[in-house]
């Protein structure tokens, strides 16, 4: 066919359409990836990408999520906490990122108590929380604590000798009280005798003897927010119950009575028998991650039990086979007196739940938890640096808040992040770019020369 008005015509119609399709093809490709994107992470562990720990938390935020950090003009510290939010915002796009240089506002600084260069202020529904370092598991962990917030009330009976969670006395729980606000808890002291009844924010109660007797109306009270599902702590203390046998009794639990002793706890550098180690727990969330750890107790109440209907009850504390109540006076020369003592091994602290209905047929059943311990001694001031006292007491309060699985992100690393050549290798691949390579494309070049010569 000639080269006619015609065909020039219709050359020219077909490079107008190629054109327009070109153009609207590459309009539609613009409009396409501002309205949709995806992402897809190559590396390995896939590091670049939010763990699936992360990404359940994420939707139980319902409300906006503003972040400050506080980093100086440090370009590669800003840009790593912008490239770890980004995972967040692809999962939760109301999260908000401002930076604020910590040497332009030292006051705020000091109020919010910044301690570390690119901390973080996560802040959620008029809650706060601080991530030390840009990585996903404080992020997380922090974002969980907010989120779990309403669950981590904690409130104590005050006012009649009891032990305070916010005291600074060596029988008080201070140290104690310290950590379980720098993890999210919020302490409240509670005067039962001026609001007659347990708060109903309160998550968990904890009870602890004071120097009198609980009135027969507080008791009441307790005995009600135990009814009505609510968590407690017990730390009961040999003597006494101070009035609260109807408690006891309807825990179905009894005090044994003297005080807890081991004549063998010389061997582990314990001068006084009524210091009670123990070293071997059974296989509860409470006492799971203690491992072969001690735990001291000084002055320990022995504990019987049975099962009320509807609970499962369980010993988390046992003193070995030797051990005894100790009736008489433990300062005095130990020997067990058949008849007036009791023999071990002996509980030192139990753990209950029941389930119970909600009356929504679609919300999953209530789950209720009471940790009795016979000693308080243990989490004092005084006492709580001794062993593992600390993290157990951290693992009970953890329990009763239904926070005994912590989040745990995994850390994801390269498989292999060195790249390493024998010396054969390295000496094969400089030979290879040297003259391999000149020579393949001197040979192309040849052969392509060859062939035109020959058309």
């Amino acid at each position: 066919m000639g080269n006619t008005a015609l065909t020039r015509f219709l050359a020219g119609i077909q490079a107008a359409l190629f054109v327009v399709l070109l153009l609207a093809i590459a309009g539609m490709l613009a409009w396409l990836s501002e309205h949709y994107k995806g992402r897809w992470d190559w590396t390995a562990a896939s590091r670049n990408t939010l763990t699936e720990p992360s990404r359940t938390l994420l939707p139980r935020l319902s409300g906006p999520i503003t972040i400050t950090a506080y980093v100086g003009e440090q370009p590669v510290i800003r840009q790593s906490i912008l490239q770890l939010l980004e995972r967040y915002q692809r999962f939760k796009p109301d999260i908000t990122l401002r930076f604020v240089n910590p040497d332009l506002v030292p006051d705020e600084v000091r109020a919010r108590k910044i301690s570390a260069d690119g901390e973080m202020v996560i802040r959620y529904r008029q809650r706060e929380e601080h991530a030390k370092v840009a990585t996903e598991e404080a992020l997380t962990i922090a974002l969980e604590r907010l989120a779990r917030a309403d669950t981590r009330w904690v409130t104590y009976l005050g006012g009649r000798g009891e032990r305070d969670l916010l005291g600074t006395a060596s029988y008080d729980l201070g140290q104690l009280g310290s950590q379980l606000q720098s993890q999210g808890f919020e302490l409240h002291q509670l005067a039962l005798g001026e609001t007659g009844d347990v708060p109903a924010e309160a998550a968990m109660l904890v009870i602890s003897p004071g120097s009198e007797d609980l009135p027969t109306g507080q008791v009441d009270a307790v005995l009600r927010f135990l009814d009505k599902g609510g968590n407690l702590l017990w730390l009961a203390e040999p003597g006494p119950a101070r009035g609260m046998e109807d408690l006891a009794r309807a825990l179905g639990i009894v005090f044994e009575a003297g005080v807890v002793v081991d004549p063998t706890t010389h061997a582990l550098g314990i001068s006084h028998p009524a210091f009670v180690p123990v070293s071997a727990y059974p296989n509860h969330p409470i006492t799971n991650k203690l491992g072969k750890k001690i735990t001291v107790y000084p002055q320990a109440v022995g504990i019987s039990w049975n099962q009320p209907e509807g609970w499962q009850t369980r010993g988390i504390l046992s003193t070995g086979l030797r051990a005894w109540s100790e009736t008489g006076d433990p300062a005095s020369p130990l020997h067990y007196d058949d008849g007036a003592d009791v023999a071990g091994p002996l509980d030192l602290g139990i753990a209950m739940e029941r389930s119970l209905a909600r009356g929504d047929e679609q919300s999953a059943d209530k789950i209720q938890r009471v940790v009795v311990i016979g000693d308080g001694d243990f989490l004092s001031n005084a006492y709580i640096g001794s062993g593992s006292n600390l993290n157990f007491a951290l693992n009970v309060f953890n329990w009763l808040a239904d926070d005994e699985v912590l989040i745990d992100i995994p850390a994801r690393v390269a498989p292999d992040l060195d790249f390493e050549l024998s010396p054969t290798t390295a000496l094969l691949i400089r030979l290879g770019v040297m003259f391999g390579l000149p020579a393949l494309f001197l040979g192309a070049g040849f052969y392509v020369w060859q062939r035109r010569r020959r058309l």
